[in-house]
């Protein structure tokens, strides 16, 4: 047994071999689950930025809002828990007065995992836009 412990004829280069390839394997997947986390973040900017468009627009928060809301963040499967708060003083009801500022911020959550979806480190990711209302309400 001891005779086989100390041959160095190049048998334990198998092992290293396959180690090394199980790190490189596993770095990838966190690579490439890194950069889906990074795609989803940009449209959650995206996401943002239309929902003020649509605020400042119509000049309320309503059902449209929400429809745009769900269809845009239907198509990102990274993200879970996604939500959206609009911050302003409003009119009456969910409308806003012409010229005044709000600010929206979409909420969500990814997992930076590796192989699969088992949610090892949890991220938070949140998206932020700012706009003025274009709507006169009597």
């Amino acid at each position: 047994m001891m005779k086989i412990l100390k041959n160095n004829h190049g048998e334990g280069t198998y092992i290293e071999t396959v180690v090394f390839v199980l790190v490189v394997v596993i770095f990838l997947s966190f690579t490439l689950n890194l950069f889906s986390i990074i795609s989803a973040k940009q449209q959650l900017d995206v996401c943002a930025d239309q929902l003020t468009r649509q605020i400042q627009l119509s000049g309320e928060v309503d059902s449209d809002t929400d429809k745009l809301f769900n269809s845009i963040c239907s198509g990102v499967k990274v993200l879970h828990d996604t939500k959206y708060t609009v911050n302003t003083t409003y009119h009456s009801g969910k409308k806003i007065q012409l010229g005044t500022p709000f600010e929206v911020k979409v909420t969500a959550k990814a997992y930076l995992g590796g192989f699969g979806d088992f949610g090892l480190f949890p991220i938070n990711l949140v998206s932020v836009g700012a706009g003025v209302s274009e709507e006169y309400w009597k």
